[in-house]
């Protein structure tokens, strides 16, 4: 009976630990580089267990080394492929925004009426089967889906308020995966919360994230005005980066990896204001 009670315990606390691990804070942001970019991101096979899944590659990745990408299965003879990349958990309860989506396409096919290449937000569960519900919040079939291999971004996705945990889900739907030569890749995804219960001069202060911060160099600059321009200067004062082609903009992402670790000024200008903030850029 002792032992039948400490296994019991373990297993509460192991599944006390996952779901705590399974949630993340927002501002959340990854680029699929690394192993703690990767953590909580979870694969549901619907349809085809075997030869089609989404995988990590570093082949035409966005940011390097990593993307994620789901390609067809050329002569294997399967025909319905549905499969699902789901995100760790956070919380929105107040609304939020996915903030930006990096995407490529490749291949000779284009998605038919039974297939999709999209985005979701699951919420309830991670699992889509067992989600109480799925909001599609884009669908790249039509003018969106080009073979190019270029990647394009889109930004500023309102999310809606929801109670519990809600997860941002990639689907892969292939009719015949065998023989219809769908590849996706996406990249640099970011993810918001819209700010509750602080005052408006609260609110001025937040109306401006950077993040991830501290930061090795690579980041995203998100304002709720448009950004005219942003100069970013080092500790002794001198400007390391400079951009005013940001008009009509409220968001940016800027790469600082060839820069020395340490701390910087971030200004960003909107034209009346000029707002600065502190980026860190570590290891």
């Amino acid at each position: 009976m002792k032992k039948i009670k400490l296994l019991s315990i373990s297993g509460i606390l192991f599944f006390t630990s996952f779901q705590l691990k399974a949630q993340v804070p927002l501002p959340y942001s990854t680029g699929f580089d690394n192993t703690s970019e990767q953590n909580g991101w979870v694969e549901y096979k619907t349809a085809a267990t075997q030869h089609s899944h989404w995988n990590y590659g570093s082949a035409n990745s966005y940011s390097t080394p990593n993307s994620v990408g789901h390609d067809y299965s050329p002569s294997t003879g399967i025909t319905l492929t549905d499969n699902w990349f789901v995100s760790p958990g956070f919380s929105i309860t107040s609304g939020g925004q996915l903030d930006s989506i990096r995407y490529s396409f490749s291949g000779f096919s284009t998605p038919d009426a039974g297939d999709t290449v999209a985005i979701y937000l699951l919420n309830g569960s991670q699992d889509p089967s067992a989600a109480t519900s799925k909001t599609l919040l884009f669908d790249f079939r039509g003018t969106e889906y080009i073979t190019d291999n270029v990647y394009r971004i889109k930004t500023g996705i309102n999310l809606p308020s929801l109670n519990g945990l809600s997860y941002l889900a990639l689907r892969y739907r292939n009719t015949d995966c065998s023989s219809k030569w769908l590849t996706a890749k996406f990249d640099n995804i970011a993810i918001s919360e819209n700010p509750v219960g602080v005052n408006e001069n609260q609110l001025d202060a937040n109306k401006i994230n950077i993040y991830p911060n501290p930061s090795t160099g690579k980041f995203i600059v998100k304002s709720i005005k448009n950004i005219e321009a942003i100069t970013i200067q080092n500790a002794i004062g001198l400007t390391v980066y400079q951009s005013a082609q940001l008009k009509g903009s409220n968001i940016a992402e800027i790469d600082l990896s060839d820069k020395q670790l340490g701390s910087y000024t971030v200004s960003i200008d909107h034209g009346k204001t000029i707002t600065t903030k502190k980026l860190i850029i570590t290891h």
